[in-house]
Formats: C-alpha cells, structure tokens, sequence
C-alpha cells in the first residue's frame, strides 16, 4: 500500500504521525485532533482503520499516539489493544448473559 492510494485525512494523519516516531515522542489525540482540524472520535477511528491496514501505530494511555521504533514498542502499544479487548470481550459477555429481569430483582 502507498500513501497516495489513502483517503486524505489519512495521509495527513500518518504525515503528522512521521514526527513522532517513538514513544517519547507520542502525540496526545486531541492535539493531532485539532492540528487536522476534526474530533477526537475521527482520529481514533482512522487509526483504528489504518491499523487493520497493517500500519504500525502505537497508543499508550496518557501520553498519545506514536509510531513504534522497535519491538519493546510495539509490544507497549499492542498490550494496550489487548487489553482494551479483554475489557471489552467482558462487558460483551456480561452483558449477553444477563437476566433480562436484572434490574428488577436488583432493585428488590
């Protein structure tokens, strides 16, 4: 795949993203946000996509979105996406086994 062959927004956001090349250069999403001029919702999404494009785009809580320079990296950004699917294979799994009565019998 060539940068040419992506929508704009994602050429723009993996331009933005070839300065912060490690995790001590990781940049906030609210800031990449604002510099691309949309929501904070839209990088997340666009990222997510060009993740599954096979791009190598870390995230760690609190410090932003980087691109990984080696494998300690990688891992660091591919632990978070694990365990943000745990949480969510949980809450899935909770949710479709619960009692439709739940709030019912909670609240008796």
């Amino acid at each position: 795949m060539k940068l040419r062959e992506l929508q704009n927004l994602d050429q723009n956001i993996i331009k933005m993203l070839a300065d912060h090349k490690g995790i001590d250069k990781a940049i906030k999403g609210e800031v990449l946000a604002q510099s691309l001029n949309i929501d904070l919702r839209t990088i997340q999404s666009r990222i997510s996509s060009l993740q599954k494009k096979r791009c190598a785009i870390g995230t760690i809580d609190g410090l932003g979105y980087f691109i990984p320079t080696d494998e300690a990296e990688r891992t660091a950004g591919i632990t978070k996406k694990e365990e943000m699917g745990f949480s969510i294979h949980d809450a899935v799994s909770g949710y479709s086994r619960a009692d439709l009565e739940w709030l019912d019998k909670m609240i008796d």
